[in-house]
């Protein structure tokens, strides 16, 4: 069916499109930090070129990036419609730096959100052929089949991290991590009594 507005096309040209966007981060970073010195911009440029070319050329690497820049940019997109909306009801600019600044809980929570956001993307990208790889052990026996099987033996990433992440075992660490963490938060109050 035809519609006004196909862009159905761009999909083709998202390997390209990374190229770019590495390409451009890798030289800004370069030429911020002048890691080779100042008045460098060639050698910055070659750099940044190499890099971006080996950043195409592997596929798990494109994935991750892939997947990683839309989240991060709708990431980004969040925060800024929220200081959008605090400095519509009168919070000042400077009210806004104080509270980055002065509380990092803000700041931690991006923190842990681009990481998740980061693991999720290298879950994408290196999930399956990371678990094809390390299959050592630990045979189950399948109820339906009765066959000895790896927990992580589907084919199917997402059904290896569904049975991953709920198998007792991690489910017990995720526990006892969460305990440690609330334990460290509530220990480590700067208000206190």
């Amino acid at each position: 069916m035809a519609t006004f507005i196909d862009i159905s096309i761009i999909k083709n040209f998202t390997t390209i499109f990374t190229f770019l966007l590495v390409f451009v981060i890798i030289y800004g970073l370069l030429e911020m930090f002048n890691v080779f010195g100042e008045g460098r911009k060639s050698i910055h440029a070659i750099i940044a070129m190499v890099i971006a070319f080996l950043v195409s050329v592997s596929s798990g690497v494109l994935t991750v990036i892939q997947t990683f820049t839309p989240w991060f940019v709708i990431l980004i997109l969040f925060i800024f419609f929220i200081l959008f909306a605090v400095r519509m009801f009168g919070v000042s600019g400077e009210s806004i730096t104080k509270a980055f600044h002065n509380k990092s809980a803000i700041l931690t929570w991006v923190i842990i959100i681009t990481v998740l956001i980061l693991l999720f993307s290298l879950g994408a990208g290196f999930g399956q052929q990371t678990l094809d790889q390390g299959q050592t052990g630990g045979k189950v026996t399948s109820v339906a089949t009765g066959n000895q099987t790896a927990p992580t033996d589907s084919g199917d990433f997402s059904q290896n991290l569904y049975n991953t992440i709920y198998h007792p075992k991690v489910l017990g660490l995720i526990l006892v991590m969460l305990i440690v963490v609330v334990s460290m938060l509530l220990l480590t109050d700067a208000e206190g009594p």
